[in-house]
């Protein structure tokens, strides 16, 4: 078993920030320390020759090509629609963002000096 000290526990929950009395200090240190030490056990294991693999179903990840594309909106709202559902639009140019910014806050229906209102979240 590798050996934890209460020391290495102390600094462990100092970096964590987390405090513990000096009953559970013991107790982690023990708990670690057989942690450690079936680590260490592992090591021992021969894994020659075996692969390693990340879950055993042979499932892949399934990509779309990174392919150019025209700009969104040249091509019609429905098609617009279908691009932004499948994955980012091109970026607008910033006055473009500004105006839409601008609409939104004259659709809201409470406004004060060019922000939205809203509720108070948190009472005081």
């Amino acid at each position: 078993m590798s050996e934890i000290t209460k020391k290495d526990v102390e600094r462990i929950a100092g970096l964590a920030r987390i405090k513990f009395s000096d009953k559970e200090k013991e107790n982690m240190a023990e708990e670690l320390g057989a942690i450690l030490g079936y680590v260490d056990k592992l090591k021992e294991v021969d894994t020659e020759g075996v692969e390693p693999i990340a879950h055993i179903t042979g499932l892949e990840n399934v990509l779309r090509k990174d392919l150019p594309r025209d700009d969104v909106k040249s091509r019609g709202d429905h098609v617009a629609l279908r691009e932004v559902l499948r994955g980012e639009p091109k970026k607008k140019p910033l006055e473009n963002q500004a105006a839409d910014a601008a609409k939104l806050v004259e659709m809201a229906p409470e406004k004060k000096d060019n922000y939205i209102k809203v509720p108070a979240v948190f009472s005081e």
